[in-house]
């Protein structure tokens, strides 16, 4: 997935609940290839699709209301433990397999004898089940999800992602911190963890203009790959440990002490190469990653996260007005007389503070410039009309930041008016900072966006025109 710049301007339920809705999209379509038996990725595929979820609700739980239920983390963590045996196997079968080739040929009768022993659970007849019952899951979560109206806020998407983004560095620095000899490797595991939940946050904004997360992804990977081949060589070692010491205790009672060396030489061979795998592993961990608390490799995260902090700055300070979502104009709002029409536009990389407006009245056009200054409740802005001429060579620049709408004055004198846009299915009511809302916009109004900086101007203007 890919999130629209826009997004990031939206209150952070509604980036959240786009980043939750895709995530369950794609592990719902990931679910129908289980049943798969020559698709050899289906199973890792789901299960990476369980895990992007199940972090994206854990780190969103707390701005997603009621949609998110202790039910629904429940089933998913059943559902990860139900396919973690048979996925743990599948890549031990594949470890084993490689090993193997490097083995003498008198050895490689054990690594066979190991490969058939745990074949049973790599299989994927018994997940049917839990694949249903994740299906089931998934809708139920999809359609509160979908209904849910969680309360507003004055944070935006991207400044929500930046802060959970920073957090998560720090806590992959904490368990690398505690990483000191190979004997730690079940904190080096732990670091994997804490870093996949990273990664996912940063995932979605891979092509998000601005912010883009393709490097820090990239860099995070190798991170994890490293960690990850430390952890399967260890597993694998004690693995074959275990069943070493099987298959000793079952020739004991099925043969003479004597006859014959069994599989214990080339399973030894194979624990051996585990071992000697698991440190050369750990000593490139320690090499490029813990000698700086994997700096080089967390670093491109954190400046995700600056840049998305600085895109939100860059849109300016809050307006000091009030503004009501309208889902319809108020009644006889068509006919109040003080109506002007207006198109305006903003120039690039002005940070939404310098931009043209285009007043069409039956006295003719008029043409201005508009250059905003000051923050919060002093925020205010200088409008000086210019010639036609110096509009018109300037309004192409504003390609991208337009809107058109219709601004509507209270002919009661209330200091509210409605802006209705033409370009867009969109209906605002703006009146003065912290006014009460009058009661003929009551009917009408949905909620309250004043804080919200994706419903300012010179943010909605970035958002495609549609009907």
């Amino acid at each position: 997935m890919a999130l629209h710049p826009e997004l990031l301007d939206r209150p952070p339920s509604e980036g959240a609940r786009t980043v939750v809705l895709a995530f369950l999209a794609e592990a719902r379509e990931r679910a129908g290839r289980m049943g798969d038996p020559g698709d050899e990725e289906g199973l890792h595929d789901f299960r990476v699709s369980v895990r992007r979820l199940r972090s994206a609700l854990r780190a969103w739980r707390d701005v997603l209301g009621g949609a998110v239920r202790d039910k629904d983390l429940r089933r998913l963590r059943r559902v990860a433990r139900a396919t973690g045996e048979a996925r743990d196997a599948e890549v031990l079968l594949a470890w084993i397999a490689g090993a193997a080739e490097e083995l003498p040929p008198a050895h490689r009768a054990a690594a066979e004898w190991l490969s058939r022993r745990l074949a049973p659970q790599a299989g994927r007849s018994d997940l049917s089940s839990t694949v249903e019952r994740f299906v089931e899951a998934a809708g139920s979560l999809s359609r509160r999800l979908k209904h849910e109206r969680p309360p507003p806020s004055r944070e935006t998407f991207g400044e929500a992602i930046a802060a959970r983004i920073r957090d998560q560095v720090a806590a992959v620095k904490s368990w690398l911190s505690r990483v000191e000899t190979p004997a730690d490797a079940p904190l080096a595991h732990r670091a994997r963890i804490e870093g996949k939940r990273l990664r996912y946050l940063l995932e979605p904004l891979r092509d998000t203009p601005g912010a883009e997360s393709a490097g820090a992804v990239k860099s995070l990977k190798r991170f994890q790959d490293l960690l990850g081949e430390l952890n399967d060589a260890l597993v694998a070692g004690e693995v074959i440990r275990a069943a070493r010491h099987d298959a000793e205790a079952e020739r004991m009672r099925e043969e003479e002490p004597g006859h014959g060396p069994g599989l214990r030489p080339g399973l030894l061979a194979l624990e051996l190469r585990a071992e000697r795998h698991a440190a050369a592993t750990y000593e490139r961990l320690r090499r490029e990653v813990l000698s700086d608390k994997g700096s080089d490799s967390l670093d491109p995260a954190l400046a995700v996260a600056d840049a998305l902090v600085a895109n939100a700055a860059r849109h300016g300070p809050e307006s000091p007005e009030s503004r009501h979502l309208l889902d319809s104009l108020p009644p006889g709002a068509r006919d109040w007389p003080d109506a002007v029409e207006e198109e305006a536009g903003w120039l690039p990389d002005s940070a939404g503070r310098e931009g043209f407006r285009l007043l069409h009245g039956g006295s003719g056009d008029r043409f201005f410039r508009e250059i905003a200054s000051g923050s919060g409740t002093r925020r205010g802005a200088v409008r000086e009309p210019v010639e036609a001429a110096t509009f018109e060579a300037y309004w192409p620049l504003t390609e991208g930041r337009r809107l058109r709408r219709v601004r509507r004055i209270d002919p009661s004198g209330s200091g509210w008016r409605v802006d209705e846009y033409l370009d867009r299915s969109l209906a605002l009511a703006v009146g003065p900072a912290d006014a009460d809302l009058p009661g003929w916009l009551e009917r009408v109004a949905v909620r309250d966006v004043s804080g919200e900086r994706a419903y300012r101007d010179e943010v909605i203007a970035r958002r495609p025109p549609r009907g």
